[in-house]
């Protein structure tokens, strides 16, 4: 979370309550109506808020969903919830609902004219929904100071936490995994909801063609009228080709991360729009931790000692690229300057000496590292968004060096993820999780990275003090000590750091880029498309 959003938390804290501008946009405030706005990304997940660990995957169900609220600029903005209040401790969150908001109809759960009101009761369905899913997207951060969620009546409910949530509003943290579903289409659709999804956001579900599209139309029932008839999103791995998709206009705007040489090209061309996504992002590696040899430290060191990482992800960034290393980047709480230089850098020799001191050694001659009487095969896997293979490919030629066998498994993102989540034995190649809370939410207890066995009593007691800390000085120094801990154990060897950005044709007008939340549709603004320009 960044300053002025705990300055924000403080004054809600002492007792100011959150309320949402009155005028609401209408169809006679678009420049122009009509059209399809095509957005770019690199992957898609099913769109169910208990398993989308996604970005993208967020940006469409975050228009088809209803959130209680929104991100913009950092801070949070009515949606669901029109105002709220929290309590002098900072425990207890009463939100008021915006009356008249519709569960979309025509559908399968809810047919044509058949629809029903989003009331108090849904929003408690879905929480718990997530919370009793020890699985589930929900942050750790909430879920470890969660007391009760109520229903005083269809319009209020109250949470209640047993401490202060310093990062409840962070992106990707608190309550911005929870959007609001309702109970008849779960029990309709069971596990396969996220192939159907039923909201109350400004845009409804039509299709979804994995590793193709996803396609919505303009919710007809929405208390705002969006500007746009529809909202395509494209699913374009390879980057180079979706670069060309952009400059050509196929696309409109290019959601997912932009390489630094396009960067560079988009800036200099006046009829796009470079837009900084806000944080810098890690690339590492994660391991099966639990599993021998992932679980001695010595062979996660020679991991990230024996590839030169820093220059991998500047090949591979470009001007993108920043130096370091952890979770949390540079400008974020938790940000270590030193950390990489310290247990990073590369050091071949080492590398080997700790794999022979391991007994991971080339037992037969054959120039390739055995263990326990046969070649030790290590399994590398990534999603096949570009560039995740390359830093793959660099990594397992990096093992050849010094003998060790790392085999490339390259899939979808789902198959990774599932993969990821039954903890197979192996390393992973992933990116993300910047902002403060990023840190919470990736190694706290139940977090993200716990599939892999992943556990720390001492990082989850910092973590546990550092979320429900609004003091700024000493939160980061919370923090910075879990970063040195994560790193001193070699949980996750970086590759630095870079920066997001993604890029829009300017014929898309008041649009301003997505931050998990993406706002096409709110009270500030609504996009809309200037035909005549394209």
């Amino acid at each position: 979370m960044k300053r002025f959003s705990i300055i924000y938390l403080c004054m809600l804290l002492l007792g100011a309550s959150l309320v949402a501008p009155v005028a609401a946009q209408d169809e006679a405030d678009c420049p122009q109506t009509g059209g399809t706005f095509t957005i770019g990304v690199q992957s898609m997940l099913p769109m169910d808020p208990n398993t989308a660990g996604s970005d993208w995957t967020y940006y469409v169900m975050t228009n088809i969903n209803s959130m209680l609220f929104r991100i913009e600029s950092g801070q949070p903005v009515p949606d669901l919830a029109e105002s709220w209040e929290i309590s002098e401790d900072g425990t207890i969150y009463t939100w008021h609902l915006r009356q008249g908001m519709m569960w979309q109809d025509g559908n399968e759960v809810f047919p044509e004219g058949e629809s029903r009101e989003v009331v108090a009761d849904d929003v408690v369905y879905s929480f718990m929904r997530q919370y009793d899913d020890e699985s589930s997207m929900l942050p750790s951060d909430i879920r470890n100071i969660f007391v009760s969620i109520e229903a005083v009546d269809d319009y209020t409910v109250v949470l209640t936490l047993s401490a202060p949530d310093a990062i409840i509003y962070d992106k990707a943290r608190g309550l911005t995994f929870t959007a609001i579903v309702a109970e008849e289409a779960i029990e309709y659709w069971g596990d396969e909801y996220g192939l159907h999804p039923v909201g109350s956001g400004p845009f409804e579900f039509v299709s979804y063609s994995p590793d193709e599209e996803v396609v919505l139309r303009a919710n007809e029932d929405y208390y705002i009228t969006p500007c746009v008839d529809e909202v395509i999103f494209k699913v374009l791995p390879d980057t180079p080709a979706a670069m060309i998709a952009l400059e050509a206009g196929d696309i409109d705007w290019w959601g997912s991360v932009t390489p630094g040489e396009y960067v560079e090209q988009f800036q200099s061309n006046e009829d796009m729009t470079v837009i900084n996504f806000g944080c810098p992002v890690e690339s590492r590696n994660y391991f099966s931790v639990a599993e021998a040899p992932y679980s001695d430290v010595r062979f996660r060191q020679a991991v990230a000692v024996m590839r030169d990482g820093d220059a991998i992800n500047q090949a591979l960034r470009g001007s993108t690229h920043v130096h370091g290393g952890g979770t949390a980047g540079p400008g974020v709480a938790g940000y270590v300057e030193d950390l990489y230089d310290t247990y990073y850098q590369y050091d071949p020799e080492l590398a080997a000496s700790l794999l022979d001191e391991m007994g991971i050694v080339d037992e037969n001659g054959d120039g390739l590292r055995d263990w326990e009487g046969e070649t030790l095969v290590i399994p590398m896997y990534a999603t096949n968004a570009d560039p995740a293979p390359d830093y793959v490919a660099a990594t397992v030629d990096a093992g050849s060096q010094i003998g060790l066998t790392i085999e490339p498994v390259i899939t979808d993102t789902g198959t990774y993820n599932s993969t990821y989540n039954a903890g197979e034995a192996g390393i992973y190649f992933s990116s993300g999780w910047c902002g403060e809370g990023g840190t919470n939410s990736l190694w706290g207890r139940g977090g993200f990275a716990s599939p892999l066995g992943y556990e720390d009593e001492e990082i989850f007691e910092l973590l546990g003090a550092a979320a429900t800390n609004l003091n700024e000085e000493e939160r980061n120094e919370q923090l910075q000590a879990v970063t040195r801990r994560v790193a001193e154990l070699y949980w996750a060897p970086s590759y630095g750091f870079f920066n997001i950005f993604t890029v829009k044709n300017n014929y898309v007008k008041d649009f301003f880029g997505g931050e998990w939340t993406l706002n096409l549709v709110t009270d500030d603004h609504n996009v809309w498309i200037a035909e005549d320009e394209r």
